[in-house]
């Protein structure tokens, strides 16, 4: 219902956009410390910039089960020493926001890291309309969302118009052909 206030029009306001981001190498610079978590284990000494390939395993002499085994040991274990992508990442997240958009989390995970990975944002200050954690295959682009900032290829590929997406530059995406490209969330601040 619409109502008229002194013989004015109506007010019409424009649906608020949604922009999502991925927790993982895109706000908190995860690998870092799996690098080092693998380096530890393995005795070896490897570098984020080593990882080249979204798959780990084509790159490193790991299984697909102790990848992930690692990332939930550095989430629950070494969360703290996590750091951000950009330093005052939480500021940029607000700045978004004045922008006029909805902030919507939303990275995929196992459970038992959920909690760090909460305290890890609230740690940096991360401005969140909502947190979305996907347990399940089901792709990202299939959630509400008007633009999505992520550095997974696999997480790009199934976006269809009127949604749009931004990839955020890491070591492994470097060979993925994509339009629009960010070395950091203040960059693709510029681009909303």
């Amino acid at each position: 219902m619409t109502t008229t206030t002194e013989g004015k029009a109506p007010k019409v306001t424009e649906a608020v956009k949604t922009v999502a981001i991925d927790v993982d190498s895109v706000l908190a610079d995860v690998m870092l410390v799996w690098a080092d978590e693998y380096s530890k284990r393995s005795g070896t000494r490897v570098t984020k910039k080593e990882i080249i390939r979204w798959d780990i395993p084509t790159v490193l002499p790991i299984t697909p089960d102790t990848v992930y085994r690692y990332f939930s040991h550095v989430w629950k274990h070494r969360w703290r020493e996590i750091p951000p992508t950009e330093p005052n990442i939480g500021d940029v997240t607000k700045r978004i926001h004045r922008k006029g958009y909805r902030i919507s989390i939303i990275t995929k995970r196992e459970r038992p890291t959920v909690p760090y990975v909460a305290m890890w944002l609230d740690l940096h200050r991360v401005y969140a309309d909502e947190l979305l954690f996907i347990y399940d295959s089901v792709p990202k682009a299939s959630y509400p969302f008007d633009v999505l900032i992520d550095d997974a290829p696999k997480n790009l590929v199934d976006i269809t118009a009127p949604k749009s997406a931004i990839l955020f530059n890491q070591p492994w995406n470097k060979d993925f052909e994509w339009p629009v490209r960010v070395n950091s969330l203040s960059e693709a601040e510029k681009l909303l």
